[in-house]
């Protein structure tokens, strides 16, 4: 089996052509999308190759049209298989309607973005590395109350993002009181608020002086990765 840094360094690269064709924002919702598609995060440069040829293709069909995805494949292609990055930082020129709402915050840092994400699972984690990249987002998982308490100590995140599609072992009374003890600078956000983990949930916050934001997975990813983006590089 491949190392799992070099694993990385390919989706990387795939991230980096897409970024190259597409302005960011639109790069990594695209990412996110064919990551979650494709079921996990690549464990080997085979998969690598199978996400460009399979999900991320459709995804960038499906947002850019069949020709635009075309050319998106056979940069991926030249990059992973030849290691030529000739004409690979080059726009495509495409007229995207893009009506998604974009959240941003002012806080500048050029440090990855500290996130805690309170799930079931680390695959929610997993991808918000593949399509944002380890530079731009530290992200740690927390399934259950102990563990939650024991991150936001040790990593003093920016983000605590409860993942209601994979919901955690934590009580929602629970989180909800963790939520208050922290500092204003942290923004909660619900992802998936439409399921029943979320239902309620973001009232309750708000009756107890939480500012959490919900953002539905029906919507897309785009407007969460606006707010990562946003602590990272000001604004997009």
């Amino acid at each position: 089996m491949e190392h799992l840094a070099a694993v990385r360094d390919e989706v990387h690269v795939v991230r980096e052509v897409l970024e190259g064709a597409f302005a960011p924002e639109v790069a990594t919702t695209l990412m996110f999308r064919a990551l979650r598609d494709h079921g996990a995060v690549p464990a080997s440069r085979e998969d690598v190759l199978e996400l460009c040829r399979t999900t991320l293709v459709q995804v960038v069909a499906d947002r850019a049209g069949p020709e635009v995805a075309r050319m998106v494949l056979g940069r991926m292609e030249q990059v992973l298989l030849r290691n030529d990055r000739t004409g690979t930082d080059i726009p495509i020129e495409v007229d995207l309607d893009d009506s998604s709402i974009t959240l941003v915050m002012p806080t500048v840092w050029r440090t990855p973005v500290s996130t805690v994400v309170v799930s079931a699972h680390r695959l929610f984690a997993d991808q918000l590395y593949g399509c944002l990249g380890e530079a731009r987002v530290l992200a740690i998982t927390a399934s259950e109350e102990k563990a939650l308490q024991k991150v936001i100590f040790s990593h003093e995140p920016l983000f605590v993002i409860v993942d209601a599609t994979d919901p955690p072992e934590v009580d929602r009374a629970s989180l909800v009181t963790a939520l208050q003890r922290l500092p204003d600078s942290v923004q909660a956000v619900v992802w998936g608020a439409e399921h029943d983990y979320a239902d309620g949930f973001l009232e309750v916050c708000h009756a107890r002086g939480v500012e959490a934001v919900g953002v539905d997975q029906a919507e897309g990813i785009g407007p969460l990765l606006d707010l990562i983006l946003a602590r990272y590089q000001g604004g997009l």
